[in-house]
């Protein structure tokens, strides 16, 4: 409710929710924020939107615990999403050159998530990524570009074992 009153028609949230006090949802400039209905936050989560950024979660989505998101421009998640612990959502990057290293300004782009989508732990969604309906992203992957609906997307995983007695 305190949000809600400081922050009137820029933070639009359906009343019935599940956002754990230890959350931080906040709003810089002119930043917008959309929750849909029955949507879960866990402990530890935070969300910013700064700007003109706009952040949208479809109803029924979950975010465990320390998920984190950073928008400047847009990030839409759709509806009935789970994220494992540790998710990573950047739609902002710091622009840097050869000659001048990195700045303060930023590059950003919109990133979008389909419906009924699984982004496991730890996670790390760049700038410009669009993920299908249905999707699953496995644990630890980085995601930058188009992921199609109904797809899985998994590290590759070594199967080379080093028995205890052989590590030097």
């Amino acid at each position: 409710m305190f949000h809600k009153l400081r922050f009137g028609k820029r933070f639009q949230v359906h009343p019935l929710q599940r956002i754990a006090p230890s959350c931080r949802l906040k709003l810089f400039q002119e930043g917008t924020l959309e929750i849909g209905r029955n949507t879960e936050f866990a402990p530890g989560c935070d969300f910013e939107v700064h700007g003109q950024g706009h952040l949208s979660i479809g109803a029924g989505t979950y975010f465990n615990r320390y998920c984190m998101i950073s928008t400047h421009r847009s990030v839409k998640v759709g509806e009935h999403c789970m994220f494992g612990p540790g998710v990573r959502i950047f739609d902002n990057n710091h622009k840097f050159s050869k000659s001048g290293g990195v700045s303060s300004e930023l590059s950003c782009d919109e990133i979008s998530i389909g419906d009924r989508c699984w982004i496991a732990s730890n996670v790390i969604i760049l700038k410009g990524s669009h993920i299908g309906n249905n999707c699953v992203i496995g644990a630890g992957c980085i995601i930058s570009g188009d992921v199609p609906d109904g797809t899985l997307v998994k590290q590759k995983v070594s199967q080379e074992y080093i028995p205890i007695h052989e590590i030097s």
